[in-house]
């Protein structure tokens, strides 16, 4: 027993790894926390993301008509897309000119011989290979696809200042439509009801992280039901179930959490679509960003036609902008329906001072953790 009583609590070798692990995780969720900025992800998303193109592509064969120069340029900043402030680039590939390799292999790949055609597809940061659109040129393919009536809605809720609209793409069933709505709609006035904003840093509002509405920020969740079989939509549809590689052939309503300038978090679909689910997204939406460029977090850019810099300026601003603590409960919208309230306060986040001194603190504790384990 003396033998027993004189062994070192953390004599073992994986007793010390075990500490050591143990202490070099607190540190690091430590400065991963005290490195995130307070203003809360949606808002950042808004101020700071500008959307991805998506890229057009025109080919044809030979020089273009009058009529068809015309339709590419309504593609162009001058034309519908620039009116429309739509996040697209249009090109033209001219098969007739020894295109790019690249470009000549893209035509290929689609099997079609009426010209000229036209393609859309996802932003390349999205890496997403399937085209939006494959279709031949024409006046209703592009307005179809820069705007619908579904979109128009998302970025008005967007720009009023929503933290996330909850995109329903429904399968055409109306009972299970109703239901998962029902389900969502609830679920999403319970968690306006629990969930809580974090207070802002003067700092980082001094910074330029955030500028604050008149009124400050509020939660607010609302839902925009949209319908597969509606033609309005078809070009928005196809966006949706293309933004992930295995929903096109998924037969279950599905639920897109958007925010920021029109980007969808990712996609909920079927049993999916829980509590669990959905508390997980709105947590992340209204949590603290980290404030790192946007391909280093979850989402793909939808194409929509809005003028974000208007929407915001149209807001309002409050200067200066006060560090929000006890604010008034705020108005949560579901689907044009009940209206509920939500508190908005949460503790204050570190200055960035601060920040900065807990990671210096952290990675000295690593190094020390790591000599103290080697020595024995």
């Amino acid at each position: 027993m003396a033998g027993v009583r004189g062994k070192s609590r953390f004599a073992t070798r994986s007793s010390r790894l075990s500490l050591a692990l143990t202490v070099t995780l607190s540190l690091l969720l430590s400065v991963a926390h005290s490195l995130a900025c307070s203003v809360p992800v949606f808002r950042y998303a808004l101020e700071k993301w500008p959307p991805d193109a998506y890229p057009a592509t025109v080919f044809h064969r030979g020089p273009l008509t009058a009529a068809q120069q015309a339709l590419v340029g309504e593609l162009s900043r001058d034309g519908l897309a620039g009116k429309l402030h739509a996040n697209v680039a249009v090109e033209t590939v001219d098969l007739a000119q020894n295109p790019p390799a690249e470009a000549l292999e893209r035509w290929h790949a689609l099997s079609q011989t009426a010209l000229p055609w036209l393609v859309i597809n996802y932003p390349k940061a999205a890496k997403l290979p399937d085209a939006i659109v494959s279709a031949p040129l024409s006046e209703a393919a592009i307005r179809t696809t820069l705007d619908s009536p579904a979109r128009q809605d998302i970025a008005r809720r967007l720009g009023r200042g929503d933290s996330a609209v909850w995109v329903l793409l429904e399968i055409g069933d109306p009972a299970r439509d109703d239901v998962t709505a029902k389900l969502v709609e609830s679920r999403l006035n319970y968690l306006a009801g629990v969930l809580k904003l974090p207070a802002l840093d003067p700092a980082d509002i001094a910074n330029g992280l955030v500028n604050l509405p008149a009124g400050g920020l509020k939660l607010a969740f609302s839902v925009v039901r949209v319908s597969r079989t509606n033609p309005d939509e078809a070009a928005f549809v196809r966006m949706l179930l293309g933004s992930e590689g295995d929903l096109l052939d998924l037969a279950e309503p599905m639920l897109f959490p958007v925010f920021g300038r029109g980007r969808a978090l990712y996609a909920l679909a079927g049993k999916g679509i829980s509590h669990e689910t959905l508390d997980e997204a709105a947590s992340f939406l209204i949590g603290r960003c980290s404030c790192q460029v946007k391909e280093q977090n979850p989402g793909v850019d939808l194409l929509l036609a809005a003028n974000w810099e208007a929407l915001l300026q149209a807001q309002g601003r409050s200067s200066p902008a006060p560090e929000p603590t006890e604010a008034a409960p705020e108005t949560v919208t579901i689907s044009g329906g009940a209206l509920v309230t939500a508190p908005v306060a949460s503790p204050a986040a570190p200055a960035p001072a601060l920040r900065w001194l807990a990671a210096a603190f952290a990675l000295a504790g690593l190094v020390m953790v790591t000599l103290w384990w080697r020595g024995k």
